[in-house]
């Protein structure tokens, strides 16, 4: 499984300065070979030890297990978070 981007990011306008969130689409090619748009919802919150938390929804069902999924999501944000992508 591989996530290829999230795209179509909004970012959502909340009065909290250390959490942020966003919508978008997921582009996950499946083990299978399909690959999808997965509607998902996450946040991005920076802990008082300066970690960052991510947690991420999928808005729609899919037919494959979620925790590799969600995984692999999380990898993902955390590089475009690291990479300056969601400002």
């Amino acid at each position: 499984m591989k996530i290829h981007d999230i795209n179509q990011l909004r970012k959502k306008d909340i009065p909290l300065y250390y959490r942020n969130e966003y919508e978008g689409w997921g582009d996950i090619e499946f083990s299978s070979g399909s690959r999808q748009q997965v509607p998902i919802k996450f946040t991005v919150e920076i802990k008082p030890t300066g970690e960052r938390a991510i947690d991420v929804k999928l808005k729609e069902r899919i037919d494959y297990p979620l925790v590799p999924v969600i995984r692999a999501l999380k990898e993902k944000i955390k590089l475009l978070e690291e990479n300056g992508d969601l400002r």
